[in-house]
């Protein structure tokens, strides 16, 4: 895959928006894997299921409105030319080492080295450096190229317009409405900032390419720079840094306006055996296909979406590879609760 930096910053931008107003609005921090297995075997809260409601619709909402046309990536397709066995170790490491190291990318990376948080910054680096020894030493490339994946490509201007008002637009409507729902005495009125932040999530990733396991592994490919894609790296400029201001600007006073039982942003700070070891695992499974929790839930939707929208021939393949991530990461996030 090419070097995609304007697709990859956008959607980095959608992902610091939907993170960071979920921290303001509600306290809570945005950890895909804390959230799928609270939602599965913890207190099942609604706001958990709305906010996987939001993952799923993601796809659905590019599909409908033609956003699909411009993610820079093609996720479904890689994934159906990886093996299910494959697949299914790389799920139960992801999902084994995401609970057992209390987070993946989206707890760890973007929210809390955002935070400087200890805890995520050791983590992050844990399952990153595991990830990249695992993707040059043991796969090969996911989508190899006579075209070094290092070429810049850069969309027409047109594009790059409509990207960025649908990122603006969506903004500015979510921020226009936030209040009014959050304040609603209707419950469903009450539980769609989370079915809304996590659409918007799930098109940021989209947007951004990280849904499309060839990007992830071009990024994870420091050591081959021909096949090494710097894509991913525009997510520290749009996303992670961006959450960093805005946390700086907002922890005293969001705190403030939750009582203490509300705000549920950790606040650990030791680094134990469980953080290390579940870290590496986790960054085993994530270099070996590519996908962690966020990504995988959301290529679930994509492909149940193509499924039944789709004239397309091989979305059934590409289904069931996605269930078999799904449900070995989901399966071994169970196991790890017993640990």
């Amino acid at each position: 895959m090419p070097f995609t930096p304007v697709q990859t910053f956008l959607g980095g931008l959608l992902l610091h928006f939907s993170t960071s107003s979920l921290l303001e609005d509600t306290g809570r921090v945005f950890g895909i894997s804390g959230i799928l297995n609270g939602a599965i075997f913890g207190t099942r809260d609604e706001w958990q299921l709305a906010t996987l409601g939001g993952l799923l619709a993601g796809p659905l909402i590019g599909f409908v409105t033609g956003l699909q046309s411009y993610f820079p990536g093609h996720g479904l397709d890689t994934i159906a030319q990886l093996g299910f066995g494959r697949l299914a170790l790389a799920g139960a490491l992801v999902g084994f080492g995401s609970r057992l190291g209390s987070g993946c990318t989206s707890g760890h990376m973007l929210c809390g080295v955002s935070r400087l948080s200890p805890r995520s910054i050791i983590a992050t680096a844990t399952f990153f450096t595991t990830a990249v020894l695992t993707t040059n030493l043991f796969t090969p490339p996911l989508s190899p190229s006579a075209i070094p994946a290092y070429t810049l490509e850069m969309p027409p201007a047109s594009t790059t317009f409509a990207l960025a008002s649908v990122i603006f637009g969506t903004q500015i409507a979510y921020s226009s409405l936030r209040r009014y729902l959050l304040a609603s005495s209707t419950r469903s009125t009450r539980l769609a900032p989370y079915f809304v932040l996590g659409a918007i999530f799930s098109l940021g990733l989209s947007i951004s390419g990280m849904t499309d396991p060839s990007k992830v592994s071009g990024f994870l490919r420091l050591f081959n720079l021909k096949h090494f894609d710097p894509s991913l790296g525009m997510i520290m400029l749009s996303g992670v840094l961006p959450n960093a201001i805005h946390y700086a600007r907002i922890k005293y006073t969001a705190k403030a306006n939750f009582p203490w039982e509300s705000w549920h942003v950790p606040t650990r700070k030791d680094i134990d055996w469980r953080l290390l070891v579940g870290s590496a695992i986790f960054g085993i499974g994530w270099g070996g296909a590519g996908l962690c929790p966020g990504p995988a839930i959301i290529s679930l939707g994509d492909a149940l979406v193509q499924s039944v929208l789709s004239s397309q021939h091989g979305q059934g393949e590409a289904l069931s590879k996605v269930m078999t991530f799904v449900g070995t990461m989901v399966l071994s996030m169970g196991m790890a609760s017993y640990i």
